[in-house]
């Protein structure tokens, strides 16, 4: 396996294992989760709608194959994550606590630059 491949599959499962945690944490909905989305100014019911997409995402994205659909779940986690940092800046928080989900969106970006050819849309 070359480098590119290490790299990719490393930045990859990074990226997957903290969607896996926010998408599983958005299904649990825990208090704590609530009252931050509360001050971000989401409603209760979000969650339960950001989860599941986060989920099949990360599934698209690990699984062969399936190229369209893998642009589209980056699509998708490209606005979630941007969102979310747009979010905590306009609820007033300091940049350090609005700044982990670019870190996020930087891991799943890596892996979007590294993905091998058989994992892109052909053309």
């Amino acid at each position: 396996m070359d480098k590119r491949r290490i790299a990719y599959w490393a930045v990859t499962a990074f990226f997957c294992l903290g969607m896996t945690g926010s998408g599983v944490m958005n299904l649990l909905r825990p208090p704590e989760l609530l009252e931050g989305l509360a001050h971000l100014g989401f409603p209760a019911w979000f969650p339960l709608w950001l989860g599941p997409w986060k989920l099949a995402g990360v599934a698209v994205t690990l699984a062969p194959g399936l190229a369209r659909l893998k642009e589209w779940a980056m699509a998708g986690f490209t606005i979630a994550m941007s969102s979310a940092f747009v979010a905590h800046l306009a609820a007033g928080d300091p940049f350090g606590q609005a700044f982990p989900p670019l870190v996020i969106l930087g891991l799943g970006l890596t892996s979007w630059a590294l993905r091998p050819e058989n994992r892109r849309l052909a053309g």
